[in-house]
């Protein structure tokens, strides 16, 4: 008696545009010799930090009583400062961290105090048990969220529109110092990765099947066919195809299998089977009888991230010592394909999983050649 299940595939693909937008950093501000203002973002209209860098003149010190006020440009928004909360501030005086508290603390150890702030204006007062630093020494103001020596900071200033602006620094022991900043538009740097997806099915050479206890069938010749040739009754046939996808969708891919019918052969069909009594469309079970007579397919993750689906474990893929094979959906069923591959994620590398095919038909299976179209469909998700 002779039949033969032929096999054919298709796959689905989608082609999009992504588009990744970054933001250009930061520009700094041009330090004055003694007098450097640093902000963290310059775009207009945008929360930065902002870092003073203050060198003390040869002779100018500062010592307890004396004062550091610090002077925004009044188009900035600082409403979000407030002397009682020190955390905004940090001091470092040569390279040394200050202790800063805020205007209602008592000011008498050697600590330093954000005595005021108000209309843009910063004052911090050396209090009276500060011990001295000698002239000429380079202070660091640091006011923002980058404040973190007593406790991280969690307030910002907000840059005004692109343009030039004045920050003005002035000490007990000085005269006022000015320092420029420029506050810019961000510069839009854009590029476009174009949507992959690859789908490939590749035969497998007898002895490469991994599906164990039937006659394998040579597929390398074609991915388009499973040629099954002339089989006998009650008797496994094994046939495997290599299935490997690849794309850069953030949200992974489905691979789905089905067929357009039952074998058939003009009125006759090969029907689906139980297995060994327990297996379906939804279910894989043990099929180690020949006589229990239909066709199926098991899995086996082979690479990557696409692991076989519900039905199959390390223990009864294809070739285990108690492999699992189910049935399959029908197009002429209505019925959708079921999930053989799946990632939620792009791959890294292609994910690739092989398919073994089973039949066995019995002594009276009507004779003729029996053909299918079993249907790959891989989809995206972008």
């Amino acid at each position: 008696m002779s039949k033969t299940l032929g096999k054919l595939f298709r796959t689905s693909l989608v082609v999009g545009l992504i588009a990744i937008q970054f933001i250009a950093p930061r520009a700094l501000a041009a330090p004055v010799e003694d007098l450097s203002i640093l902000l963290s973002d310059s775009r207009a209209s945008t929360a930065t930090n902002v870092t003073i860098t203050y060198d003390q003149a040869a002779g100018g010190d500062f010592s307890a009583g004396d004062t550091i006020v610090v002077t925004f440009p009044t188009a900035f928004d600082t409403s979000g400062f407030a002397s009682t909360d020190a955390l905004d501030y940090d001091i470092t005086i040569n390279g040394v961290e200050e202790t800063i508290v805020d205007s209602g603390d008592a000011c008498t150890t050697d600590v330093i105090e954000i005595t005021t702030v108000a209309s843009d204006v910063f004052t911090f007062t050396a209090c009276s048990g500060f011990v001295g630093e000698a002239a000429g020494t380079i202070i660091v103001i640091e006011i923002g969220t980058h404040a973190t020596a007593g406790g991280t900071g969690n307030t910002q200033a907000v840059n005004s529109t692109a343009a030039t602006y004045t920050f003005n620094v002035d000490s007990t022991d000085e005269d006022a110092k000015d320092a420029l900043v420029a506050v810019t538009s961000g510069v839009t740097l854009s590029a476009t990765i174009d949507e992959t997806l690859t789908f490939t099915v590749a035969g497998v050479t007898t002895g490469n099947c991994s599906v164990s206890g039937g006659t394998e069938i040579d597929t390398s010749g074609s991915a388009t066919t499973i040629p099954f040739g002339t089989i006998n009754s009650d008797a496994f046939y094994d046939a495997c195809q290599n299935l490997t996808v690849g794309t850069n969708a953030a949200g992974g891919y489905s691979t789905t299998v089905k067929t357009t019918a039952r074998p058939t052969s003009g009125s006759n069909t090969i029907s689906e089977g139980t297995c060994d009594g327990g297996c379906s469309d939804t279910v894989a079970a043990a099929w180690a009888t020949a006589t229990n007579n239909g066709y199926g397919y098991c899995l086996k993750d082979e690479v990557g991230d696409g692991a076989v689906t519900s039905g199959w474990s390390g223990t009864n893929e294809c070739g285990d010592g108690t492999q699992h094979f189910k049935t399959i959906n029908r197009v002429d069923a209505t019925e959708s394909g079921q999930s053989i591959m799946a990632s939620a994620v792009a791959t890294s590398t292609n994910d690739q999983t092989e398919i073994g095919y089973r039949i066995a038909v019995g002594a009276g299976q009507a004779a003729g050649t029996y053909t299918t179209v079993i249907i790959y469909v891989t989809t995206p998700t972008f």
